[in-house]
């Protein structure tokens, strides 16, 4: 993985996260209303919530994953990098 690629996920990794789980908040809240009525809105919107927060984790949670692991191949690399003197 790219290093600038890795740097850039990282920054924007907590804007996905929140898109994420808006859109599946609105998703779910749309979805029982238009299914249930005006009554089942709040009910909907927490479920969609729920399963938003679990994507969001998911999703999330792999980037971080992989951009702590180029994180450390980068810093094995410049040790490997160095003289063996210093």
């Amino acid at each position: 993985m790219n290093n600038f690629l890795a740097k850039t996920l990282a920054s924007i990794n907590a804007l996905i996260a929140v898109v994420i789980l808006a859109f599946c908040t609105l998703s779910g809240a749309t979805t029982a209303s238009a299914q249930g009525g005006s009554g089942m809105l709040v009910i909907g919107a927490i479920v969609g919530a729920i399963a938003g927060i679990a994507v969001a984790a998911l999703v999330c949670g792999t980037i971080a994953f992989l951009t702590l692991i180029e994180r450390h191949l980068s810093v094995i690399a410049a040790a490997t990098r160095q003289p063996q003197g210093q």
